[in-house]
């Protein structure tokens, strides 16, 4: 697997890129839930023979507007690096999230990084959220990629009718 680091910079100084299926999320734990969107990229990736792709980014958003506040990251990202290799993911891009990122305008993270990327095909979970303050969904993705690239929207993954995620398991950790 290879192991790409990218930050605003790198981006806009892109080559041509070959195609690719994307999956986007922070993927904290890389549990069945993610695991679920990263087979489902893979499923399109092996129907389109297109690498597989992940997109990931090297802090949590909170850690970066609320430094001062304990965050406890299920995985270090050399562990989160392990579980996509087990999981076959082709390329892993590890995105610097900082604030300049988290500033871009919606349709500038569409355009620099999806479509920068070549992504024929991007898939994350229904609760994905992207742009300046996080308040886009794949509604927005899709429209946004329109003509560019198609959309893929994972459903939420329960477990006794409660969502499978990284903040629930880190609750559970810290109730013992």
């Amino acid at each position: 697997m290879q192991v790409i680091k990218l930050n605003q910079q790198q981006v806009q100084h892109l080559t041509a890129q070959p195609p690719l299926v994307l999956a986007l999320g922070f993927f904290d734990g890389v549990h069945q839930g993610h695991q679920r969107v990263i087979q489902t990229a893979r499923k399109i990736a092996l129907q389109r023979h297109l690498p597989l792709a992940v997109m990931t980014f090297n802090r949590h958003a909170s850690q970066l507007f609320q430094p001062q506040s304990p965050f406890r990251y299920l995985n270090t990202l050399d562990q989160k690096i392990k579980h996509m290799a087990a999981l076959r993911v082709d390329r892993l891009y590890v995105t610097d999230f900082n604030r300049q990122f988290a500033g871009l305008a919606p349709a500038d993270f569409v355009d620099q990084y999806l479509v920068g990327l070549n992504a024929q095909v991007v898939v994350a979970g229904f609760d994905y959220t992207f742009g300046q303050g996080g308040v886009n969904g794949m509604t927005d993705l899709a429209r946004l990629g329109a003509g560019s690239f198609e959309t893929v929207t994972v459903d939420r993954l329960a477990n006794q009718q409660l969502k499978v995620s990284s903040t629930r398991i880190r609750g559970l950790i810290a109730r013992g």
